[in-house]
Formats: structure tokens, sequence, C-alpha cells
């Protein structure tokens, strides 16, 4: 990917490739499901402290997301994903945010606009987020997604789901006539149809405005891959060695808080146990998306099914023969003689004992005693298993 991505020269180095931004991207919507799915499994064994939580957990997972990408945007001027890929956020320069130029026919005027590039680039901190800049990051970072999550669900829910879009109307629901009701009640009916028509084609026009920035940037004719990020005016480049230096001199020379006062020493304890905590996200949550992987491969895979079926194979060793009782019947030396009657057993039928009897007989007897002639076992008629031979007998 690095060398893919340095293809077009030093003068681009700190452009990322497509592929890295798809990647930080497909990440961040990995997350989701992960953390879904460790929070289900143990809601399942503390239902009364996390049920709460599956109930609601786009909101519980949108708050959590808001407080991480906040600490990373500001720490790192990036978000969560764009760090751990080694990327970070900087405001387009103005000045040439505009600019068409050509390098065939205005090679003065490129020459002037990369001039007031590297000069507005060279001041310090000219182009790092500002608070403005994090706020607008934070509302599409999180807010677009909740709401576009949101609005997907309400789609399936007033649409009919997939059986609607595979069977056509026959799983919607059918329109009531709406001749007399109020107004309010109408408006919204009406309002509920326009956006049951019209939500496909903005959803298609939300995912044809997101390709059409890829293809974009993968040919260098816009500088950002994203339109949520051409409306904020911020560009996505990799991190220089330079910005890592940073990184660790700022840590290095974050000042230690001393108090004498006992609440304010544990909160900044606490401070810095969640700070310390939100920079390990970075080698934990990684963790939680393998092994979320791993998991789903695992279950769809062959080794699963073997392992799941090995026990049900297994053969099952018959139940220890129960001897005849010493006051029971004796039995008689041929096995096809009935206990009972002495003769040839008709219509065989087992009791629970395991020993063969005709139906008639046994039922008889066990009707009357409520005991296996042969062991005096307890059974009662409903014990009685009737036999099936080759003949079909």
């Amino acid at each position: 990917m690095e060398f893919m991505s340095n293809l077009g020269g030093g003068a681009q180095a700190d452009r990322p490739s497509l592929f890295e931004l798809i990647a930080q991207d497909k990440m961040r919507e990995m997350l989701e499901p992960a953390l879904r799915y460790v929070i289900a499994v143990y809601a399942q064994r503390y239902p009364r402290y996390l049920i709460r939580i599956v109930n609601r957990y786009e909101e519980f997972y949108a708050v959590l997301m808001f407080f991480v990408e906040r600490h990373y945007l500001r720490e790192y001027g990036a978000s969560f994903a764009e760090n751990f890929y080694g990327l970070k956020r900087v405001r387009a320069p103005r000045a040439v945010k505009h600019a068409k130029v050509n390098i065939d026919d205005e090679s003065v005027a490129s020459s002037a606009a990369a001039a007031a590039a590297a000069s507005m680039s060279a001041l310090p901190g000219s182009n790092k987020l500002r608070e403005r800049d994090i706020r607008k990051s934070l509302l599409f970072l999180i807010g677009l997604p909740y709401v576009k999550c949101k609005m997907d669900e309400y789609y399936e829910k007033v649409s009919g789901g997939e059986a609607a879009r595979l069977f056509g109307d026959e799983f919607t629901q059918e329109e009531e006539d709406l001749t007399g009701q109020p107004l309010g009640v109408r408006t919204k009916a009406m309002a509920l149809k326009l956006f049951k028509k019209g939500y496909p084609f903005v959803n298609a026009l939300y995912q044809l405005s997101i390709l059409a920035h890829y293809i974009g940037y993968l040919y260098n004719k816009t500088p950002y891959y994203s339109p949520w990020l051409r409306l904020i005016g911020i560009e996505v480049k990799r991190m220089s060695a330079t910005d890592y230096r940073d990184i660790q001199q700022k840590a290095r020379n974050t000042p230690k808080r001393t108090s004498n006062s006992l609440i304010e020493s544990v909160q900044n304890n606490i401070l810095g146990l969640l700070s310390g905590s939100l920079d390990f996200l970075k080698v934990l949550l990684p963790m939680s998306i393998f092994f979320f992987k791993f998991l789903e491969w695992w279950y769809q895979s062959d080794y699963y099914r073997k392992a799941s079926t090995a026990g049900d194979s297994a053969e099952v060793p018959p139940p220890a023969r129960v001897k005849p009782h010493p006051e029971g019947l004796p039995l008689p030396r041929e096995a096809n003689i009935c206990p009972i009657c002495l003769k040839t057993i008709t219509n065989p039928t087992a009791l629970s004992s395991g020993y063969v009897y005709c139906y008639p007989c046994a039922h008889k007897h066990v009707e009357d005693h409520g005991r296996c002639p042969v062991t005096l076992m307890h059974c009662r008629t409903d014990d009685l298993r009737k036999l099936y031979n080759d003949a079909g007998m």
C-alpha cells in the first residue's frame, strides 16, 4: 500500500492512497458490530446491568465514540481510525482551495499557487485543527452516521423490509382511506408516503456522491475523498516523522498535575486513567475486531460443524440388563415365548424393564398389578412400547 501510494513522487508523499482511506473507513464501520457482539454476549450473563445498553445500543455507541473521537482529534489531530493508519486531518489552504490549475497553459499560475500553498503550510500551526474544526469533524463522524442509521431503520420499518422488496406490495400495509380524517393525520400520512417514495433516491444520491469523490480522488482531481470533508474544508494527510516527534515530545512535556487536596488528586488520577485508556484503544479495538471476525469465520467453517456434531455422533452404551426377580415369573427357555401365557409372542410389546411380551398379556398384567411380571419393576400402561420385526409385525 505504501509503495503504490508513493508512485506519484515525493511531491505527494503526504497524500494517502484511496485504499488507505477506504481501509480506515471500513475499520470504523467494523467497530460498531464488534462492540455490539461483545455487549450482547455479556448481556446474556448480566442482563440486569447490560440489557438497557443493548436496547439503546445506537445511542450508547454514539456517546462512547463521541468521547473517543474528540480525544483523538484534540490530541492527535485525527479520528481514531485515521490515527491507527498514521493519518491526520489538516485545514485546507483557503488560498488555493478553489483554484483550477492547468499545468500546460498556466504554468505561471501553477507556480504562484504552489508557492502560496507552501507559504501557508510553513506557518507554525496554520493548518492544524481548531476547536471549530473539531466540532465540525465530530458532527460528520458521529452525528451523520447516527442519523443515517436511524433513517435506514425507520425506512425498513415503514417499507416492509426485504420481503416487500422481493415480493412487492403483498407485504406492505394497505393505505387507509383518509377521507374525513383530521388535517394532522392526513399530513402525517402524506409525509410518510413521501418518505417511503423519496428516501431510496436520497440514499442513492448519498452513495453516488461518495463514489464520485472516490473516483475524483483516485484520479487526483480533488484533495477530498469525501463530500463531508469538502463541506468543512479539511483534508486527510499522512503523518510525517515531524508529527510523530511532536506527539512524543508533547507526551514527555505534559506536566503532572499535583494538588494538595485529596479530591483534586483523585480527579487528576481519574483523568489520567481515562486518557491512558483512550490511548490504549488503539490496541484494544483492533484486537476486538480481529476477535469478532475470527468468531464469524469459526461459526461458518467446517471445523465448528465437526466440533459441534462430535458429541452427537458418539455411541451411547445400552443400559445394564435388569435381572429377573426371584419372586417374578420365570423366563422361558426360548426367546419367542411369552413369559405370561407361555405361547409364541404375538403383537410383541416391550416394557421399561426391557422384556418382551404379548401386548394383551402385558397390558392386562400391568393394568392389574402395576409391575413387570419378570423383574417386578414398577411400570404403567404408558410404558408399553410396540415392537416391529422384519416381517412387519
